[in-house]
């Protein structure tokens, strides 16, 4: 999995492949695949295959329905910000952050 970290994009944390980035982290959490995670949301699945490859941008009424069906928080989607987030999601994704397994 890629590294959430700001490392190969701008400094920017809504930049569409971070955004990506912590779906993926979200979803491979809950041990979903694509199509399950998308169809849980009602997202296409084809433009959440592209929201999570980051080319194409999270909009943000998609953002809302994805933070109310799993209980996290838009802060945490476009910003990375883990402090709104159960504790057990928000020390699983920093595990994911570290670039370790789970």
């Amino acid at each position: 999995m890629k590294n959430i970290k700001n490392t190969h994009t701008s400094h920017n944390p809504f930049h569409p492949v971070l955004v990506g980035e912590r779906l993926a982290a979200l979803r491979n959490h809950y041990n979903l695949n694509k199509a399950d995670f998308a169809d849980s949301v009602g997202i296409d699945r084809s433009s959440y295959t592209k929201i999570e490859n980051g080319t194409k941008p999270l909009k943000a009424d998609m953002a809302y329905i994805i933070a109310e069906k799993w209980g996290i928080s838009m802060d945490f989607i476009y910003r990375g910000r883990l402090t709104e987030l159960p504790k057990n999601l928000a020390d699983a994704l920093t595990t994911i952050q570290r670039g370790e397994k789970l």
